[in-house]
């Protein structure tokens, strides 16, 4: 195949990424900022009174993790560690470090979020069926436990995954002469 083609192609496909990660960090923004209000509504004692609402507490919290994330690593990718500055060495400890506990909160947080979505539709089903009835499935400690459940898993999932990772020191890195 031709090289320059392939070049072509590579760099087309490129410019595609750059564009989907500066879209997904301005949703992630709007997305953190909308989520704080909603979050804050529903911490409010009226709002505390049955299983659904304390669920949906905790989706909020999830989502927030998730979407500092995403503005987190984005913003520490653009402007601090961003530029192609040959004497800034984007590859400090704390940084990857921090890339790496980042990635384990967002998949911890993205798949409790995803279950307490599963978990909030089957308890409205559940409550609605036995109207009438006095459950406990109804009562917010039901929502609370389920969160704790569910986030404890995500963990134990996630830490299974990432407790093949660590961060070594490559070789020396010095300045560019320039």
């Amino acid at each position: 195949m031709n090289k320059s083609l392939n070049e072509k192609l590579i760099n087309f496909i490129n410019d595609i990424a750059e564009n989907v990660f500066i879209v997904q960090f301005v949703i992630s923004t709007i997305g953190l900022v909308m989520n704080v209000p909603h979050l804050l509504i529903l911490l409010h004692n009226s709002m505390r009174t049955s299983s659904t609402n304390s669920i949906m507490i905790g989706i909020a919290i999830c989502d927030l993790i998730v979407l500092s994330e995403n503005v987190y690593e984005r913003v520490q990718g653009y402007w601090f560690f961003g530029s192609q500055n040959p004497c800034i060495n984007d590859s400090k400890f704390w940084y990857m470090y921090s890339l790496l506990i980042g990635d384990f909160l967002q998949t911890v947080f993205e798949r409790a979020s995803y279950w307490l979505g599963v978990s909030l539709a089957f308890t409205r089903l559940v409550i609605m069926k036995m109207s009438g009835t006095t459950l406990k499935i109804s009562k917010p400690l039901f929502g609370y436990l389920l969160i704790l459940a569910l986030v404890g898993l995500s963990s134990v999932l996630s830490a299974y995954y990432y407790c093949g990772y660590s961060i070594a020191q490559w070789g020396t890195w010095e300045p560019e002469k320039k």
